[in-house]
């Protein structure tokens, strides 16, 4: 398996986390820090702090996993650290792992009626919840399919450079995820680097207000 960092909100999370690590088969394989209050001056420009969270944090990451819990989505730390991780020339892999309640909300069940295809496989069909509680970079990744195929009608996570799962799925087998989240790196993908204005981030904790 392959280095990775967890991105996470730690009062929300931490206990998933901790299963997390105990469950994989070596702990060594994740770096065990993450970006807090003071640690990063908030009146820096983005770029260095992209930078420092990418030398000071993840320098030794070639994956992130993101747990992704009721808050996730709005922590400005998570949404930095992950933005961190894909900056510049050498992205890391990314996946959402999403814990098992709050996957039920953000998923229904559907199946495959499009015209083009009418394959009647079952789906699992985003609801209004997942733009409010999957992080930003995680979403948009998640729809970004090798070589810009289209992502219509439908497709699968391991397709996405961002694969969204469900947390008892992830854990039941670790190194298959991270493995699949490391080889997305050697292949073209149209990568979303970058937290839209109105996303809250270190250097902008309250977001911008778009009209």
């Amino acid at each position: 398996m392959h280095k990775t960092f967890i991105s996470y909100h730690h009062s929300g999370e931490q206990k998933l986390k901790d299963e997390l690590v105990n469950t994989a088969k070596s702990k060594d394989y994740f770096i065990d820090k993450s970006v807090s209050d003071g640690d990063i001056d908030t009146n820096l420009s983005e770029d260095t702090i992209m930078s420092k969270i990418r030398t000071d944090f993840i320098k030794d990451a070639s994956v992130i996993v993101v747990l992704v819990g009721e808050q996730t989505a709005s922590r400005p730390y998570v949404n930095s650290e992950i933005q961190a991780g894909l900056w510049g020339n050498n992205a890391v892999g990314i996946l959402g792992v999403v814990r098992d309640d709050l996957f039920d909300r953000i998923y229904k069940k559907t199946l495959c009626t499009a015209p083009e295809c009418n394959c009647g496989v079952e789906l699992k069909t985003p609801t209004p919840l997942l733009k409010e509680k999957i992080p930003f970079l995680v979403r948009e990744n998640n729809l970004r399919l090798e070589n810009e195929k289209s992502t219509y009608p439908h497709y699968k996570d391991s397709e996405a450079y961002c694969g969204i799962y469900r947390y008892s799925t992830f854990i039941n087998d670790i190194e298959k995820y991270i493995d699949e989240a490391f080889e997305k790196r050697s292949k073209v993908f149209d990568i979303k680097k970058k937290n839209d204005p109105s996303i809250k981030t270190i250097s902008r904790p309250f977001g911008v207000k778009l009209f």
